[in-house]
């Protein structure tokens, strides 16, 4: 009776079968089973002595060329290593042709302040102070000021100071010239002759029971003209509802979703936001809401989070410059910073993310076709 001669291997994901007239290989992955059956074909065995064959295109089958071994060597020995190599040159074609599954990237560092820092309280919207007595300030000019830096100052909306002192974004402001700043941001306006109320609530998308209450309002039929009204949470009127564009530059360099890591390409990631070309231009706020965050936030640089009514956060991060400050409220399209190079960054351009309930969405989805 021929004697019949076994032996099983087991590397990793590879059981390597060997028989006296075939091998068997099969490789468990991750998503499928690959089974590979090689027929044995032992090459005679003797010396030099003849030239060797051209070797063939097909990497399974060996050349048949004369092993060089020693002349006591017995032929099950032999058989045998041939059978490994075999399985050698199987199981590297193997690997070559179906790596292994890459496995999940750890969360870096960064990753992990953030979101602890976008699930915290800290970032969480709240309600302007009802209480709060409206104070209207006059400021001076002095000489190099700016309407972002005066806004800074005051905790208010640049449209805010425009808009109650008739300002446009072409006005040049002179040295020496008075402001007149609310403690809140808003509108001050005077009452047109033949003017009412309800059409300046429908304008400005403002209450009209805000109104009436902010400027203590007896007779809400009968205002007097040029009476002085403080249009509480006035929005510019060319805003609309949803997020606004937040950059002067269109061009995307890095979508959102999984890509290869910029400083190690052999990794992938997960980009929870935009990258929009912007090289050091004005950034501006997505969506009324509250400063909640500014400052540095690890491989982001420097940061600003926004914290909108109805759970939305969005986040604008290596910015070269910050003007607004945390607890200060913004209205949409407001300065907030402007884009820079700082952190783990490649070039100057704004990292933009919009944020509801803990979660990263596409902003694409809730920017209009014009992108503000």
């Amino acid at each position: 009776m021929k004697k019949i001669f076994s032996k099983t291997i087991k590397i990793s994901k590879f059981t390597i079968s060997i028989f006296s007239n075939e091998i068997v290989i099969v490789y468990i992955g991750d998503k499928k089973i690959f089974i590979k059956t090689i027929r044995m074909k032992v090459p005679e065995i003797g010396l030099f002595r003849h030239r060797a064959p051209r070797m063939k295109k097909n990497l399974f089958t060996l050349p048949r060329v004369a092993i060089l071994s020693h002349p006591k060597m017995s032929a099950h020995r032999r058989k045998l290593a041939v059978a490994l190599g075999f399985a050698l040159v199987a199981a590297i074609v193997v690997f070559s042709l179906y790596p292994s599954k890459q496995k999940e990237a750890v969360i870096s560092d960064d990753e992990m302040i953030k979101k602890n820092l976008l699930q915290s309280k800290q970032t969480d919207y709240s309600s302007p102070e009802k209480t709060e007595k409206l104070v209207i300030s006059e400021h001076r000019i002095q000489k190099g000021e700016s309407l972002q830096k005066i806004a800074k100052k005051y905790g208010v909306s640049v449209d805010t100071i425009r808009g109650t002192n008739n300002l446009t974004a072409d006005s040049v402001l002179r040295d020496g010239m008075v402001l007149k700043i609310p403690n809140k941001d808003g509108l001050l306006l005077k009452m047109q002759k033949g003017g009412d109320l309800v059409s300046i609530a429908r304008r400005y998308r403002v209450s009209l029971k805000k109104i009436i209450e902010e400027n203590n309002i007896r007779n809400p039929d009968f205002v007097a003209s040029n009476t002085v009204l403080f249009i509480p949470d006035a929005k510019p009127l060319n805003t609309f509802s949803g997020f606004l564009w937040p950059a002067f530059g269109r061009f995307i360099t890095c979508g959102y979703g999984w890509r290869r890591d910029p400083w190690d390409p052999s990794h992938t990631e997960f980009h929870p936001g935009l990258d929009i070309r912007c090289i050091f231009q004005s950034v501006r706020a997505s969506k009324y809401g509250q400063v909640t965050y500014t400052g540095w936030l690890g491989g982001y640089g420097k940061t600003v989070v926004i914290a909108h009514p109805g759970g939305w956060k969005t986040l604008y991060a290596h910015l070269s410059r910050i003007m607004v400050r945390p607890g200060q409220y913004v209205k949409q399209g407001q300065s907030i910073a402007v884009s820079g190079n700082t952190g783990r960054s490649t070039g100057a351009h704004l990292h933009f993310e919009i944020i509801q309930g803990g979660r990263n969405i596409n902003p694409y989805i809730y920017f209009r076709k014009k992108r503000g």
